[in-house]
């Protein structure tokens, strides 16, 4: 369960010296109604110094205003460097709110310095972490560059869920790099590297911070920039003079700015601040902690992962303790399934006789042993007896680079099934998997028809539905805006979200990415509707909640890209998910408050929580594609039903209003 209340920001008080900040805010990548469907976080990049110094410099008579200064701001997470076990439990005991840590010394213990990410408790989940080292041998714990011997350098990283809505994630990456150049290249050439293969998604945001011990003018900054992560300093309008990060203890401001944090896909950008905190001239650190509120889209998967109710079952039952397979189920990838076979299946049966169009799922990689456990080939099969099966997917050849990675695939499946079994092989002694997650949710727009204002030879419509954006697959039309896409998507859906993968998602500059869009629904292909309005795009990728119906969707560009003179539209992917069968629960009458789209399938209490519907909570519905609700007084499909054929606006005719505990839907 991943839902909880509304959080508040903590405010410091107290009767101390504080100066002002380096700050600024200008709009950024700013979508109409953005905020609604978007959430804030507050990052911060501090390196608080390790734990040598004399007088004032002391660990000892400096960590309160280490703590101080955090406070000052009340970040939702702290990406900081250098500091020991011991400081680290300093400044956790003296925050006021609860945060938690994750990470290990770049020694791959707890003796030496950390990189580690300190975030709110309350308010995020840790979805998974790691960390490497900045070196020939990455995976190798205290590794070090054969171009700065003296001390590893490592990046810690993590992927956050929000505990109020589980859709707003992001992955947050700090490092400290070295201090020769090449050791900051090789540094850099890594955490673009590890970045690509970590975040599976090209949607979710993703931020860089930590001290880089470089500046603007370095080689490796200029690698990042020509990346696809943007500088946040100035993409918020700052300039590179009297910007220093180092304080030096002594306030100083014309140092060198080398804490940076960089980003992709936020959805806006609303300030970030060099906090040149001190108590009556005495600072926390030789740095000063820089601090970023963003504002980020919902980018988590539109529908939850549909193995976490059911029954997980193996053919061996020879595990060892605490690896047995439904470790491949719990939702947390530093656990892992293993048995002592080359070759096994594993299945899951949905609970209470569920049956999903399972159409993509996610295999992880566990700890070690890559060449011997790692699933290499495996077939994915679908039953609704668990006698007779059903071929869905197949694949050979697949290699997992990094421990704890995540792939995704795809495979087309409209039908439905209660058990989904792999069958798994390594070509080695042994097989383990770290983490098996299943989805049913169908990019609605990748099976329809798309027409166009115009194209390039080449590059027509249907390239911007075709499911890929490499080999520059995208839709490209020239000419005066406005320009506008159109998608057939064969029947009614009910979509609940948008994804459109501008010009930087394929690999070109990001000032060609689409500045001003709306995205707009029919039922005729004549007659639209507005579902979403953007004005001043930045973004790579942007994702739209939302909840409509119609047959057709449009993108209607009115200002396609941020390069002066620039009018052509290059759209690469447009992607609209949502439900061609099932049904829209609304928290009021007449369609209002919160809504929720569910599939055919059976539900219980617990699975209507994980979807977002409180128990006795649902006032109205609709009735997508012919479906049939069968909606229940109690748990576990008991008590009174009701069962609906067509939309209602209000459920107190039938004196069910804020009743239903559990819904059959076919």
């Amino acid at each position: 369960m991943k839902r909880a209340k509304k959080w508040s920001i903590l405010l410091l008080a107290g009767m101390l010296s504080f100066t002002g900040l380096t700050a600024g805010e200008l709009p950024q990548a700013k979508a109409a109604g953005a905020d609604g469907d978007s959430q804030q976080v507050k990052l911060m990049t501090f390196n608080i110094k390790n734990r040598s110094g004399t007088g004032d410099t002391a660990w000892d008579n400096r960590k309160q205003r280490v703590v101080n200064a955090i406070e000052s701001f009340g970040p939702d997470l702290v990406g900081m460097q250098e500091g020991y076990e011991n400081q680290i439990q300093d400044v956790l005991s003296g925050l006021a709110a609860p945060y938690a840590s994750v990470g290990v010394s770049r020694y791959g213990n707890t003796t030496d310095e950390y990189n580690n990410i300190l975030y709110r408790s309350d308010k995020y989940r840790v979805e998974e972490w790691g960390q490497f080292w900045l070196s020939d041998t990455p995976d190798v714990a205290g590794s070090k560059s054969a171009y700065e011997t003296k001390y590893p350098r490592i990046c810690t990283w993590a992927k956050f869920s929000s505990l109020s809505d589980s859709r707003a994630q992001f992955y947050y990456f700090n490092t400290h790099l070295g201090l020769t150049d090449e050791a900051r290249a090789q540094g850099t050439n890594l955490l673009l590297e590890r970045i690509g293969k970590y975040v599976t998604s090209p949607s979710i945001p993703v931020f860089l911070g930590g001290d880089f011990n470089m500046e603007e003018t370095s080689a490796s900054f200029q690698q990042i920039q020509n990346s696809d992560l943007n500088d946040t300093w100035a993409d918020l309008g700052h300039s590179y003079t009297n910007d220093g990060t180092m304080s030096l203890f002594d306030g100083s401001v014309d140092t060198t700015h080398i804490d940076w944090i960089f980003q992709r896909n936020a959805s806006r950008l609303q300030s970030i601040e060099i906090n040149r905190y001190h108590e009556n001239g005495l600072y926390p650190s030789d740095h000063y902690p820089v601090q970023l509120v963003a504002y980020i889209p919902l980018t988590g998967d539109p529908s939850p992962d549909r193995s976490g109710f059911g029954q997980a079952s193996a053919q061996y039952s020879d595990s060892p303790s605490g690896e047995d397979v439904s470790k491949a189920f719990d939702n947390d990838k530093r656990t892992k399934f293993y048995t002592p076979h080359g070759s096994a299946w594993v299945q899951f049966r949905f609970a209470n006789g569920g049956r999903f169009a399972i159409n993509r799922y996610r295999l992880s990689s566990a700890n070690d042993n890559p060449q011997l456990r790692d699933p290499k080939n495996w077939t994915v099969k679908g039953s609704n007896d668990g006698v007779n099966w059903t071929v869905l997917d197949s694949r050979s050849n697949e290699t997992f680079e990094l421990r704890y990675q995540t792939k995704e695939f795809t495979f087309a499946n409209t039908a439905r099934y209660e058990y989904i079994r792999f069958e798994l092989n390594s070509g080695g002694s042994g097989l383990q998997v770290s983490e098996i997650e299943l989805f049913d949710y169908v990019n609605a727009a990748r099976n329809g028809s798309a027409t166009a204002d115009g194209f390039v030879s080449g590059e027509g419509p249907e390239k911007a539905i075709d499911g890929t954006v490499a080999g520059n697959s995208k839709w490209a039309a020239t000419g005066a805006e406005p320009h506008d896409l159109r998608v057939d998507l064969g029947v009614r859906h009910n979509i609940t979200r948008f994804v459109v993968k501008h010009s930087a998602a394929g690999g070109e500059a990001a000032d060609r990415n689409t500045v001003a869009f709306r995205i707009q629904v029919s039922d005729d292909g004549s007659n639209w509707t507005d579902a979403v309005t953007v004005a001043d795009n930045k973004a790579n990728v942007t994702t739209h909640n939302v909840n409509v119906f119609g047959r057709y969707a449009r993108l209607y560009i009115t200002d396609a890209a941020a390069r002066s003179g620039d009018t052509s539209a290059r759209i690469y992917e447009f992607e609209a998910y949502g439900l061609a069968e099932g049904a829209v629960f609304y928290q009021h009458a007449n369609y209002g408050g919160y809504a929720v789209s569910l599939p055919k399938g059976r539900y219980s209490l617990d699975q209507l929580r994980e979807a977002g519907i409180s128990n006795d909570d649902i006032t109205s519905l609709k009735v997508v594609g012919g479906a049939i609700v069968k909606l229940y007084w109690d748990d576990h499909f008991l008590g009174d039903s009701l069962t609906l054929t067509s939309d209602q606006p209000t459920l107190s005719a039938y004196g069910w209003n804020d009743k239903t505990s559990s819904i059959v839907i076919e």
